[in-house]
């Protein structure tokens, strides 16, 4: 897909499939453009853009836009197989949209947007799609989810919310008080590949857009992700010796990174106080601006049964042993209203709201999706 669109008179935007000459730019980009909040993050995707995509899925379609030759903005779909029904189908995300401030504001979506979903159908047979908005970013969500006449006479996409979450931050400040468990959590090991496999593939199957894991998946996962390893999970066990239960951690660093900008608000005074108790406890301070963000994302969760004291003492043994490495917290995605809310309580965290939305072309049939029952399938550290 290439479009040219009229930005003035004497300007014009070039909109088109991103190429390998074009990754600097799109860091640079990333860079430049940051995510706004209290806590203000610049996302740092060197030295190569692709490589959170090649993690994901071999099917993916980046566009950037080009003006007066210098890229100023991009965004990117990438394809999976998930569940939908019961069925396995082509699932997308639709997420990295960035747009520099000179591009801002100029309705560039209404002239594109569905275009570069059609061609996402046709070239791959996806008609469904994912995508988050950070819930105080009231520009996105205003020019994105909201119909206009102009957008409905464009065939813009159409946003159907599926539930809020908050991305929560598990501080590893202070150490936690051990509570009783009726849960034995360990490490992973090999001999337990067939067993976390299945357990994914068991939950991913209960929610639209779910994960379809099987062995060969998710040794590929272990392969391919950096600094990821069997031994990245907890299992749960219980009484009997079956596994109830599973996390993994993992560290974006090698393909993305959060650099703080600004704090803002709330995120100063957090920082102050913070600051203060890590320099007395001889813990790592968050850090001033242009320092790097440490975190572990918790994925590949699966709580059988949906029983919060599963995730609980999970976490918990999570959070005893990387408190021992200097990272800074766990960011975990927890949806709001869920049954695995009670998991939480007892942990120091910070909540920044996000919203989730099923996104799909004017007529397509959402029956399959529609209501949302459950929370769908969604891997915050691949976003």
């Amino acid at each position: 897909m290439v479009a040219v669109v009229e930005i003035s008179p004497t300007t014009r935007a070039v909109v088109r499939p991103a190429q390998p000459g074009d990754n600097a730019a799109r860091c640079e980009l990333f860079a430049r453009v940051a995510m706004e909040s209290d806590l203000v993050l610049s996302v740092r995707r060197d030295p190569d853009f692709d490589a959170l995509y090649r993690l994901q899925s071999e099917d993916w379609l980046s566009v950037v836009v080009e003006l007066d030759g210098a890229v100023e903005g991009t965004g990117t779909i990438v394809v999976r197989d998930g569940y939908v029904g019961g069925a396995v189908r082509k699932v997308g995300y639709l997420g990295d949209l960035r747009l520099s401030p000179v591009l801002q504001g100029r309705l560039l979506l209404d002239r594109f947007y569905g275009t570069l979903l059609e061609d996402v159908r046709a070239r791959y047979g996806c008609e469904l799609f994912l995508t988050s908005v950070i819930a105080t970013n009231e520009r996105a969500l205003r020019a994105l989810t909201r119909p206009t006449s102009r957008s409905r006479r464009a065939g813009r996409p159409e946003y159907t919310a599926a539930g809020d979450f908050d991305i929560r931050s598990l501080h590893l400040l202070l150490p936690r008080r051990a509570d009783g468990s009726d849960f034995r959590i360990r490490r992973a090991t090999w001999n337990d590949l067939t067993v976390i496999a299945h357990l994914l593939d068991e939950d991913g199957r209960t929610r639209p857009f779910g994960f379809v894991f099987s062995e060969t998946e998710l040794a590929r996962r272990l392969r391919a992700w950096p600094g990821f390893s069997i031994e990245s999970f907890y299992v749960a066990e219980d009484a009997a010796g079956e596994i109830v239960g599973s996390i993994a951690l993992w560290d974006a660093a090698p393909v993305k990174r959060m650099v703080v900008r600004e704090y803002r608000g709330a995120m100063r005074r957090l920082r102050a106080g913070y600051n203060v108790a890590a320099a007395f406890l001889g813990r790592p301070g968050l850090p001033t601006r242009g320092g790097m963000l440490r975190y572990q994302y918790v994925t590949h969760q699966a709580i059988k049964s949906n029983d919060p004291r599963v995730l609980r003492a999970l976490l918990a043994r999570a959070h005893r042993d990387v408190r021992r490495t200097g990272y800074h917290f766990l960011s975990i995605c927890a949806p709001h209203g869920s049954a695995l809310e009670p998991a939480f309580r007892g942990f120091h965290a910070t909540n920044l709201g996000a919203r989730l939305f099923v996104v799909s072309l004017p007529g397509v049939d959402l029956t399959d999706v529609l209501p949302i029952e459950r929370w769908p399938g969604f891997e915050m550290a691949l976003v």
